[in-house]
């Protein structure tokens, strides 16, 4: 039960999250007819960020979800990496509100600040997965090689994301497409991941 309440507890705050980053999608007040179309236009970066926290948010709650499935018991140390994960995931909507006003401005730190929440919530998620694994609390599907592909997986964003933030001094407001690498890391992490695994060494 003490289980179960750290999960229910993690899926509200998962749902909050996700709802505090809908308050933010709003237009002024008493826009004319004739400047709706602009001030749309001008909403599609704010729409973009919220989409690709929105993703995030659900694809970390997927992993949590797959991951508690898998931990059958819990300790005072793994509770409070839980936490520690959902105060990355109760935070970025911050960031994300930063990144939607000011990602066109030149400034890195938008770009920075949400790098950085990013790659916290990755980073904290992958030790939660390796530290129960250590200490015994996951049940016996999960072997040496099944705790290395998922520890991988979770490495995919953290890699970009951190890589970006001393891109950023660089790039500017274009840092965002950096962040596309990570589709071709996650391939690369999944080929690696197959390559060593008993099956393919068979």
């Amino acid at each position: 039960m003490p289980l179960e309440r750290m999960v229910f507890f993690s899926d509200a705050v998962f749902a909050i999250a996700l709802t505090l980053l809908a308050l933010d999608l709003k237009l002024p007040l008493g826009i004319p007819s004739e400047r709706l179309t602009a001030e749309l236009a001008g909403a599609v970066p704010e729409l973009l960020a919220f989409a690709l926290s929105f993703l995030i948010i659900a694809r970390v709650w997927m992993s949590h979800h797959n991951d508690f499935f898998r931990i059958r018991d819990f300790n005072p140390q793994l509770a409070w990496l839980n936490m520690l994960l959902l105060f990355f995931i109760v935070m970025l909507p911050a960031p994300t509100a930063v990144l939607s006003d000011y990602g066109g401005n030149p400034s890195p730190w938008p770009s920075v600040l949400y790098a950085a929440t990013i790659s916290g919530v990755y980073l904290t998620l992958a030790g939660m997965w390796t530290y129960a694994w250590r200490k015994g609390l996951t049940d016996d599907t999960v072997n040496e090689t099944e705790h290395r592909r998922v520890f991988l997986a979770r490495l995919t964003a953290p890699a970009v994301f951190l890589l970006s933030i001393p891109a950023a001094f660089v790039l500017g407001s274009n840092t965002p497409f950096l962040w596309f690498l990570i589709i071709p890391v996650a391939l690369l992490a999944r080929r690696l991941t197959a390559r060593h695994s008993p099956a393919a060494t068979q």
